[in-house]
Parts: structure tokens; C-alpha cells; sequence
């Protein structure tokens, strides 16, 4: 890719490393917050949101997947709650 484009792929690395590297920082700080419960809802919703992109490309569906990226936060948010009410029964 590089020998076909150049070193713009070189420089393009620079903002990926950053952005995936405080993605990867910011796991590993908040990691022990995020239960098994809370986990599996995230990936459940991360592969409802990937099927989405999926039927985009195959063109089967019209899915705006950029309208569902707050579900990632209402996930976490809901799980917590249900983390809570079912730890006091």
C-alpha cells in the first residue's frame, strides 16, 4: 500500500496509533468497571450495529448506523441499572 501511495500512509499511522492507543488506555483504565453482564450487552449491541453496517454494504438495507452509536452508552447505562436492581433483590 505504501509503495502504491506513498508516505501519506506513513503519516496517516500517526492519528491511528493516538486514536486506537487511548481507546486501548482508556480499556484498560476502565476496565474494572464494566462487569461480565455489562460486557456482553456491549458486544450484543457492537454486533447488532455491525450486522447494520453488513446489510449496508450488501445493499439490502438502508441503515443509518451513525443514529444507533448512542445505543453503545445506553447499553452500558441500562446494564448498570439492571446490575443494581437485581444485586439489591
Amino acid at each position: 500500500l505504501a509503495s502504491a501511495l506513498g508516505v501519506g500512509v506513513l503519516f496517516s499511522s500517526i492519528p491511528l496509533i493516538l486514536f486506537q492507543g487511548s481507546i486501548t488506555l482508556l480499556a484498560f483504565v476502565f476496565g474494572d468497571l464494566f462487569n461480565e453482564a455489562i460486557i456482553n450487552d456491549l458486544s450484543a449491541t457492537g454486533g447488532v450495529l455491525l450486522a447494520g453496517i453488513g446489510f449496508n454494504l450488501l445493499r439490502l438495507l438502508k441503515i443509518e448506523v451513525s443514529n444507533m452509536l448512542p445505543a453503545i452508552l445506553y447499553a452500558i447505562l441500562f446494564s448498570y441499572i439492571n446490575t443494581l436492581l437485581t444485586a439489591a433483590v
